[in-house]
């Protein structure tokens, strides 16, 4: 069967885009530096808007040409309410500067008042901060002629005391600045003074607020890397403050910046930063969100980024698996789907998988289901509050497929609940993505990413992103889903969970789902493989490569490559490999079977002059390899990053 696809496309005429999150909490626009504000009851957050470079723009490969501004009333549904400032709508800006960083924006009289920092067209400073004005959160705003006199830098920052003095930080380096505004929010009334009592080392984003009469100076400070989210405390808004320690760990994956604000919201403190969750790109930033907590004397114990986030969950809808709220001993990591997707992986007997706060309400659920793949059988049980609630039975599937697969409850979950999942058997293929509760009478359909279905008038059966179908059962009868018979996508029909080969009639308490047979693509290993088409792999991520393509980076000691699509169609005698490094130490073990297999090859990486300054090593290889056989790529060095993997080519 071939199969028509045709193509939705979401396009931006001015409107509201709603949209509803966890972590990231948008996923329709890239959205970094996020400040959050509560106003008139409602929280908004301002946060900055990364775009990918086509060109020399911007600085330091970040691209950022305009401002977004984003609300909500119940932490779950977003609201983006477009574009507010842009680098081409501000008269002091240069044109086409791609240097809107980082903002802020506050009330003050009715008035809201938005800061940030940009390129002058003047040249007379790497950033000069200027402030627009507007009579509502969402705009319009209206810059004002000129930046703020007196001042220059990044990452302005406005508190207002209680006492009605108004306070502006900024700064990145090693040192951050404040400064008195006067009161009309638009100019300076004493001189720049540095903020006394923060630790050495680069700092930005400073971020104020106030509790229980305590100043908190919060900021991104990289000690040791990449930024990670500190905090101090002082009895003035002036300092000198006492640096306490930090929030949130830094990013260990090649994201060096964090930038954060903080803010109560109905009874709650949450936390706001970003991450590139969903690009993998470090100039392309998506904000996230958890809640913290103060203890007796008024400290922030650290917190985890948590997939889980601030959104609300309920059992009536299809729940991320991948928004966890504690996960050990597995990983989440993104599909190479064209919707954007995260599933749990690298599970065993021994990984602890648990979602929180989950509002069962008072609906009674007879079974639920869960999209999942596997290769062999296993065995997942999830627990409510403690008590087992569901078995799944999880049958071998193909390479590749995904099933949805049922259980009946044991009871009727009530009110707020903590699931949590246990696993048995040979789980090592196991992946999760989503699961699903029914109702008595309702039917589920679901379907793999690369499957399109359409009903009995041909016309297509539109699914959200990573997630089933609730029907009832006349509904899906009437509907006849199916894969038109000239698809190119060929695919399995199941129904419970086991494989049919027509739709016939549903009933209540059915699970259909369509999954496509679609085979693995192969490789000559004599003809060489990009390192990116690895079959699976562990703490490394893909770039864009200067040779074109994509390589593998991001490689730290541990990490390793898999791939389980090589064809040995003879011995091979030896194997090349392209790397870039700007460091010394790191080696590359190529090994058969398994992780601790029999190494065919092993490679000490030297200085090549940089990350994309490409050079091929070459070593010989004494021992058998089978046709099928499955190729680890292992990374052993010291801390830090230790190399870029181009290719991997066999003779």
């Amino acid at each position: 069967m071939k199969l028509n696809y045709y193509w939705t496309i979401l396009l931006w005429l001015g409107g509201a885009y709603q949209t509803l999150a966890q972590n990231p909490l948008i996923t329709h626009r890239f959205s970094a530096d996020p400040t959050a504000r509560v106003m008139n009851d409602t929280l908004f957050v301002f946060p900055s808007s990364d775009t990918t470079c086509t060109q020399i723009q911007g600085n330091n490969g970040f691209c950022m040409p305009d401002y977004h501004v984003y609300s909500t009333t119940d932490l779950t549904n977003w609201k983006d309410h477009g574009e507010i400032l842009s680098h081409n709508t501000v008269p002091w800006v240069e044109k086409d500067s791609y240097g809107m960083w980082a903002p802020d924006c506050i009330e003050k009289d009715g008035k809201y008042y938005f800061y940030f920092p940009a390129m002058p067209k003047d040249k007379s400073a790497f950033r000069r901060i200027g402030v627009a004005v507007a009579n509502t959160p969402s705009g319009p705003y209206t810059p004002e002629a000129s930046y703020i006199e007196g001042i220059e830098g990044i990452d302005p920052n406005v508190f207002i005391d209680d006492d009605g003095s108004i306070y502006l930080y900024y700064g990145g380096g090693e040192n951050l600045y404040w400064v008195e505004l006067n009161q009309d929010m638009k100019s300076i009334k004493t001189k720049p003074q540095k903020v006394q009592g923060l630790p050495s080392k680069y700092k930005e984003g400073p971020f104020m607020f106030k509790r229980k009469n305590k100043y908190y100076f919060t900021f991104p400070h990289a000690p040791s890397g990449s930024e990670e989210i500190s905090y101090a405390v002082g009895d003035s808004p002036k300092g000198p403050f006492e640096y306490k320690g930090k929030v949130l760990e830094r990013w260990k994956d090649g994201c060096w910046t964090n930038h954060h604000s903080f803010v109560e919201y109905k009874g709650e403190w949450l936390l706001f930063y970003h991450h590139m969750d969903i690009s993998g790109n470090k100039h392309r930033r998506s904000m996230c969100a958890d809640r913290i907590f103060f203890d007796e004397e008024g400290n922030i114990p650290e917190i985890k980024a948590t997939q889980r986030g601030i959104a609300k969950l309920y059992a009536k809808d299809a729940i991320q698996l991948d928004r966890y709220s504690l996960l050990e001993n597995g990983k989440v990591e993104k599909t190479s789907a064209s919707d954007i997707n995260w599933v749990v992986k690298r599970i065993s007997p021994s990984t602890k998988l648990e979602i929180h706060d989950i509002n069962f309400e008072k609906e009674k659920f007879t079974q639920v289901a869960l999209w999942v793949s596997s290769k062999t059988t296993a065995t997942v049980e999830i627990l409510a509050n403690g008590k087992s609630w569901a078995t799944f039975d999880i049958p071998a599937m193909k390479e590749g497929e995904w099933r949805v697969v049922k259980a009946k409850t044991k009871f009727t979950p009530k009110g707020m609940q903590e699931l949590s999942f246990q696993f048995k058997g040979d789980t090592e293929t196991l992946q999760l993505d989503w699961m699903q509760c029914m109702r008595k009478k309702e039917v589920l359909l679901g379907k793999s990413s690369d499957i399109e279905l359409f009903n009995q008038s041909k016309q297509r059966i539109i699914f959200e992103a990573n997630q089933g179908l609730i029907y009832t059962p006349k509904a899906l009868n009437s509907a006849q889903p199916h894969i038109l018979k000239d698809a190119f996508v060929k695919g399995d029909l199941h129904i419970n969970g086991k494989k049919v080969t027509k739709l016939s009639t549903i009933e209540a308490g059915d699970v259909v789902s369509f999954s496509s047979d679609k085979e693995k693509q192969m490789y000559d290993a004599f003809a060489g493989i990009e390192a990116s088409n690895f079959s699976d792999q562990e703490g490394v991520m893909t770039e864009s490569c200067k040779l074109g393509g994509k390589n593998v980076g991001y490689i730290e000691n541990g990490d390793y490559l898999m791939f389980n699509n090589l064809l040995f169609n003879q011995q091979p005698q030896k194997v090349t490999i392209g790397v870039a490094s700007a460091n010394t130490g790191g080696v590359v073990e190529i090994r058969k079977s398994d992780l601790k297999g029999e190494v065919l090859a092993s490679f000490e990486i030297q200085k090549t002059g940089g990350w994309q300054k490409w050079t091929n090593l070459t070593s010989d290889i004494n021992t058998q390899v089978a046709k099928n056989e499955k190729i680890f790529i292992v990374f052993k060095g010291n801390n830090g990053f230790l190399m870029n993997l181009k290719d991997v080519k066999f003779e």
